[in-house]
């Protein structure tokens, strides 16, 4: 079994670095992992990151063919799903950095002892949103087997995390564990300066399409989560999920 860090990244090559030898320094056995950077066909970095990556056979570049526009953090995390093949998938943003030595083989072991119905989320510290929310979540990739796509792809940002938190939680099944940090370097937080990449992002979604759509999607919430719990044959926690009621 193998884990995909699957990062959506334009530009930002301090970010990309950090991020990817934050990983090669603290996994015990990079073996046990592959990296994959979705970068825009239009980044004036590519070049660059992918003589990086020439260097490092564990990271994979995706070029992403954007058409010159954001296309949005859901169609973009489904693409590295698609273009990975690992078991394990995750959600991981390109200004976190992972700080816990042998966080690979802690969350393998995590994996290795899920349930045989492979539905099992787990998250980590990432030093400002605790155990309320999953911003840099894992999952076996039978979720997507079930529901046809990890994330919901007319998110262009935010609240992707906490649709796959809510889902998960409604059968009890994720997992946070504390003792492994992977801190996000968010400019929200005061942890970075907001970039190019950052405002793009916020221009995309200048009407608030994202919190719009939140609530116009609540049908299509409550459809996934029935989904997960006919494949489970468990009824949800309701509760742990926004119905709009």
């Amino acid at each position: 079994m193998k884990i995909a860090i699957l990062v959506p990244t334009r530009e930002r090559m301090n970010n990309r670095l950090t991020l990817l030898f934050s990983i090669l320094t603290t996994a015990d056995n990079i073996e046990n992992i592959n990296i994959y950077y979705g970068v825009d066909k239009d980044d004036p970095t590519l070049e660059t990151i992918k003589k990086v990556a020439a260097g490092i056979p564990s990271l994979h570049i995706i070029e992403i063919d954007n058409k010159g526009k954001f296309l949005g953090l859901g169609i973009l995390w489904n693409k590295l799903v698609k273009a990975s093949n690992e078991e394990i998938i995750s959600m991981i943003g390109d200004d976190m950095v992972f700080k816990t030595p042998g966080w690979d083989t802690m969350l393998l072991e995590e994996f290795n002892n899920m349930p045989k119905d492979q539905i099992q989320g787990v998250h980590c510290n990432d030093d400002c949103h605790g155990a309320q929310l999953a911003v840099n979540l894992f999952c076996h990739r039978k979720y997507v087997d079930i529901l046809g796509y990890f994330m919901r792809e007319e998110f262009l940002i935010n609240w992707v995390d906490q649709w796959l938190h809510q889902t998960f939680s409604a059968f009890k099944r994720l997992k946070y564990r504390k003792d492994i940090m992977i801190e996000h370097r968010h400019w929200v937080l005061g942890k970075s300066e907001r970039d190019t990449t950052a405002e793009r992002m916020a221009v995309a979604d200048a009407n608030k399409i994202s919190d719009k759509l939140w609530h116009d999607l609540v049908d299509e919430r409550i459809s996934d989560v029935r989904k997960i719990g006919e494949y489970l044959k468990m009824e949800p926690d309701w509760n742990k999920v926004d119905t709009g009621s």
